[in-house]
C-alpha cells in the first residue's frame, strides 16, 4: 500500500495552478483550501475545539495577511488535479472547472484523503480516494448501502455519483450533498436526530435470525481474534460480556435494521430544518435499533466534553441518562471494542488506545 503522500501525488499536481493554503492540527490532520471561495471550501474542515471553531470562521476574511497566516502556521502552495481525475469527476458532477479543496485524513490504518468539490459558493459533492483494498470495499459498501436507503425512501443522504478505479491503483467514491454554506452543523441532540433514527428504522427494520446478522457477525469475529484486543482492556471481562450478549440471542428472531456506526455531529448537517446524515461506509443493515445515539453522545462526551469513563458513568446514572437502555448501551460498546479491534489487528495506539480504555471502563461499570 502507497503513502498518502503517494495517493495525493496521483491526484494532485503541487506547484501548479491556483494559490491554496495548507495547515494542520496537532493530531497530524493535514488540510488544504484554496484562497478563492475560502469560505466555502472551508466546509470541508469541521473542528471540535474553540481554537478551530475560530479559525473556521475567521480565517476566510484574514487569510491575506501574513502575520496571521504565520500564528497559525499556514503555508502557501500550489495544486490542481491530475488530469484524468478532472476530467471524471467534472462528468460526474456535470461541472466544468471546479473548484476543490483537501482533507488528507485521519492518521489510522483508514486514512484516506476527501476532496470537497464546489463551483463559486455552490458545494456539488465530496470525492473519498484510496489505494487501500480494505478502504475500496468500504467505499462499495457505502455506495451499495446508499442505493438501498434511497429505494426505501431516505433521501436526506446523498446519492453515490461514482465507485471505482480511476485507473492508476487508485480508488475513489464521488458522493452528491445538498450541504451550503448556511447549513449548520448541532452538536446537541434534538428532535431531528430522533427523527432520523426512527425513519430509519422504520424503512429498514427487518426480522432475521440473530446468527444472520450483521451484529453476530461482528461478535464472532472478536471471539475468534480475541488475542487482538489490546492490553489496556480486561480481556476476559470483554470475552464474557460478548458470550453473554450472543447467548441472550442464540436461535433467535430479532428485529434489527440500519446502522450508521459514525453518527457524530461532523458527519451530518442541518439544511432547511432536516437532518442530513453522510459518511455512510463503516453502516451495516441488521443492528439493535437506535444504536447510534449512544455513539452520538459517547463520541461528543469524549471529543468535544473531554469526559473520562467515571464522568460518562455520573451521567449515565444521573436523572439526565435515563433514557439509555443498559442493554443496547452494552451492545454499542461491544460493537466498538469488536470493530475497532479486528480493523486494526491487533496492533491499536494513539486516540484508538485512548478510546478502547474508555469502552472497556464503561463495559466494566457496566457489568459491575
Amino acid at each position: 500500500m502507497m503513502t498518502i503522500t503517494a495517493v495525493f501525488n496521483k491526484l494532485f499536481n503541487l506547484d501548479e495552478g491556483c494559490l491554496f493554503y495548507r495547515f494542520n492540527n496537532a493530531d497530524g490532520k493535514i488540510w488544504i483550501m484554496p484562497a478563492k471561495n475560502l469560505r466555502t471550501a472551508m466546509e470541508l474542515y469541521q473542528p471540535s475545539g474553540w481554537k478551530g471553531k475560530w479559525m473556521k470562521r475567521g480565517f476566510p476574511m484574514l487569510h491575506r495577511i501574513r502575520m496571521v497566516r504565520s500564528l497559525i502556521h499556514t503555508e502557501k502552495t500550489r495544486c490542481r488535479f491530475d488530469g484524468n481525475l478532472k476530467k471524471l469527476l467534472e462528468k460526474v458532477t456535470d461541472t466544468e472547472e471546479l473548484d476543490f479543496s483537501i482533507f488528507c485524513g485521519t492518521p489510522c490504518v483508514h486514512q484516506k484523503i476527501t476532496i470537497q468539490l464546489s463551483k463559486g459558493h455552490r458545494i456539488l459533492g465530496y470525492c473519498k480516494a484510496t489505494d487501500s483494498c480494505e478502504i475500496a470495499a468500504l467505499f462499495e459498501n457505502e455506495a451499495q448501502l446508499l442505493n438501498v436507503l434511497h429505494k426505501k425512501g431516505i433521501r436526506s443522504v446523498p446519492e453515490c455519483l461514482f465507485c471505482g478505479d480511476l485507473g492508476n491503483g487508485v480508488s475513489i467514491f464521488v458522493q452528491s450533498t445538498t450541504k451550503t454554506s448556511q447549513s449548520k452543523v448541532v452538536h446537541e441532540w434534538g428532535i431531528l436526530h430522533d427523527k432520523f433514527l426512527l425513519r430509519l428504522k422504520e424503512a429498514t427494520i427487518q426480522e432475521i435470525a440473530f446468527e444472520k446478522s450483521d451484529f453476530c457477525r461482528v461478535l464472532t469475529a472478536l471471539q475468534k481474534h480475541s488475542d487482538w484486543l489490546p492490553e489496556e482492556v480486561d480481556k476476559a471481562m470483554v470475552m464474557n460480556a460478548v458470550e453473554d450478549t450472543v447467548k441472550h440471542w442464540e436461535g433467535k428472531r430479532v428485529g434489527f435494521c440500519a446502522y450508521h456506526a459514525d453518527f457524530t455531529p461532523w458527519n451530518m448537517y442541518v439544511e432547511q430544518d432536516e437532518l442530513f446524515v453522510f459518511d455512510w461506509e463503516y453502516a451495516q443493515m441488521t443492528y439493535p435499533p437506535l444504536l447510534d445515539k449512544y455513539h452520538f453522545f459517547i463520541q461528543t462526551f469524549i471529543f468535544e466534553r473531554h469526559w473520562t469513563a467515571q464522568d460518562i458513568m455520573a451521567y449515565v446514572d444521573s436523572p439526565d441518562g435515563k433514557w439509555m437502555d443498559k442493554k443496547l448501551f452494552k451492545c454499542y460498546l461491544l460493537d466498538m471494542i469488536a470493530r475497532f479491534t479486528i480493523r486494526e489487528k491487533g496492533t491499536i495506539n494513539g486516540d484508538i488506545s485512548r478510546l478502547m480504555q474508555i469502552w472497556s471502563g464503561l463495559l466494566a461499570g457496566l457489568t459491575m
